[in-house]
C-alpha cells in the first residue's frame, strides 16, 4: 500500500485502511550487525557497600481517594463522584457510516467479478490476494470512532466488513462479522495501529504461500479457516464522499463516488463504471498526481454532509483516449459475465444528463467535464460491441 494504493490491492499502504484485497509480492531485507566473538574482560573491582539510606516516616493521607460509582443516582456531596458519561453518537451520524459501509460493499460486490476474472488482461497488475477487508473503531476518522463501536459493534479487534465474491475466502467460508484472531498462527494485532501492524503480518505470512490460515471469533466460537489466495488484477477500490457525479483512476485505485452512486441505476451500469477506470489504469491514462490527490481527497468520510466540489481539478480526457479505454472496458465486462449492449445507451444518458446542465455550472471534476467526448465514443461502441460479440459467437477468446 504505498501512497496512491490505499486499498492495498497494488503493495501494501501502511496507513489508514486495512483493505486486506492486497498484493503480496513485496519484500523486507534484514543486515545483522557485526559482534566480536570475543570480548576482553575488565578486572574485577572490590565490591562497595552501599550507606543505608534513610528512610521517610509513612505520611497519613488527609484526603479519601477519589472512587467511581456505578449508581448514577448517588449524592454528590459525600465525595464521590458517578461514572462519566458515555459518548454522545448522533443517529445521523450512525446512519451515515452503516451508509458509507453499505456503499463500499456495493463498489466490492462488483469490482470482484471485474478483477478475478480478467487476470489475462491486466498481466502486469495481477497479484495473489487474501479477499476480504478487516476494520475496527479506530479504521475510520477519529470523530467516527465511537460511531464505529454504535454503528457497526466494531472494538479494538479487526473485524470482516467485506468478504470479495469469488475469491478464496469466500470459498473457504470466512464470513462478514468474523473477528480475526491469528493469521498463520501469529496473533492478529488490535488498538489503534493494527491495520498498519496487520499488513507488515500478512506481507511477511504469505511469501511464497499458496494459502493461508486464518484463526477468527465467530459470534463467540473459535474457528480455523484455510484460505487460499486468489489470482486477481490488484486494484484499490475507494469511495469517494462527493456528490459529483465522478469517477478516477491513479494508476493505481479506483474511486467511484456516491453521487455516482445515485446516478447508476443497476450494479451492471455501476460495472460500466468502474471497467472504464479499471482500463485506464491499465492503460496509463490520465493526469495521475491530480488524481491522486483528489482520491486522497474523498475516500474519508466527514461529519455532516458530503463534500463538495474540490479545489484540486483534473485535466480532462481525450475522446481518443477514452475510445480507447471503452475498448478494452468491453472486454473487460463481456469476460465478466456483464450485459455489454447497454453500454452505449448508459453513457448517452449521461451525455444528455450533463447537457441538461450549463456547462459553467458542472463541477470541475465531474464525468462530464473529464470526459467530454461522449459523441465519439457513442459512434464507437456499437462496433466495438458488435466485434466482440462476433467472436462469442464462434467461441474465440475474449481478447482485444
Amino acid at each position: 500500500m504505498n501512497r496512491r494504493n490505499q486499498s492495498g490491492l497494488q503493495g501494501v499502504r501502511l496507513a489508514g485502511n486495512l483493505t486486506l484485497i492486497l498484493s503480496l509480492a513485496a519484500g523486507f531485507a534484514g543486515c545483522a550487525a557485526r559482534v566480536p566473538l570475543y570480548t576482553p574482560v575488565p578486572p574485577a573491582r572490590p565490591a562497595i557497600t552501599p550507606a543505608p539510606v534513610p528512610v521517610p516516616p509513612p505520611q497519613v493521607q488527609k484526603e479519601e481517594p477519589v472512587t467511581y460509582s456505578v449508581d448514577l443516582g448517588a449524592p454528590r456531596d459525600d465525595g464521590i463522584r458517578p461514572l462519566p458519561d458515555a459518548p454522545v453518537v448522533s443517529q445521523q451520524d450512525i446512519d451515515r457510516l452503516r451508509g458509507w459501509v453499505a456503499d463500499h460493499n456495493r463498489l466490492y460486490d462488483v469490482a470482484g467479478k471485474l478483477m478475478i476474472r480478467n487476470v489475462e488482461l491486466c498481466p502486469n497488475n495481477a497479484r495473489r490476494i487474501l479477499g476480504f477487508t478487516a476494520k475496527n473503531r479506530f479504521s475510520y476518522t477519529s470523530q467516527f470512532a465511537d460511531t464505529a463501536a454504535a454503528a457497526l459493534g466494531l472494538d479494538d479487534r479487526l473485524q470482516v466488513i467485506q468478504v470479495l465474491p469469488g475469491s478464496g475466502a469466500q470459498s473457504a467460508g470466512l464470513q462478514r462479522g468474523d473477528i480475526l484472531l491469528e493469521f498463520n498462527g501469529q496473533p492478529v494485532p488490535s488498538g489503534p495501529q493494527a491495520e498498519r501492524e496487520a499488513s507488515v503480518l500478512i506481507i511477511s505470512e504469505t511469501r511464497g504461500k499458496q494459502q493461508v490460515r486464518l484463526g477468527v471469533d465467530r459470534q463467540g466460537q473459535a474457528a480455523a479457516l484455510d484460505v487460499p489466495l486468489t489470482e486477481a488484477c490488484a486494484f484499490g477500490i475507494e469511495l469517494g464522499d462527493s456528490e459529483e457525479i465522478g469517477s478516477y483512476a491513479d494508476g493505481y485505485r479506483v474511486m467511484v463516488t456516491r453521487g455516482m452512486l445515485a446516478f447508476v441505476s443497476s450494479e451492471t451500469e455501476l460495472a460500466y463504471v468502474m471497467a472504464g477506470e479499471f482500463a485506464r489504469n491499465l492503460l496509463a491514462a490520465g493526469d495521475r498526481n491530480a488524481a491522486a490527490s483528489l482520491i486522497d481527497q474523498y475516500r474519508f468520510l466527514k461529519t455532516g454532509t458530503a463534500a463538495s466540489a474540490a479545489p484540486i481539478q483534473i485535466k480532462p480526457y481525450a475522446a481518443a483516449v477514452d475510445v480507447q479505454a471503452d475498448r478494452l472496458a468491453l472486454y473487460m465486462l463481456a469476460r465478466s459475465g456483464y450485459d455489454i449492449r447497454a453500454y452505449g445507451p448508459f453513457w448517452e444518458r449521461m451525455a444528455q444528463a450533463a447537457s441538461a446542465v450549463p456547462a459553467a455550472q458542472l463541477p470541475v471534476n465531474s464525468y462530464a467535464v473529464l470526459h467530454p467526448g461522449f459523441r465519439e465514443r457513442l459512434q464507437a461502441i456499437p462496433r466495438m460491441v458488435s466485434t466482440i460479440e462476433q467472436k462469442r459467437a464462434r467461441n474465440e477468446p475474449l481478447l482485444p
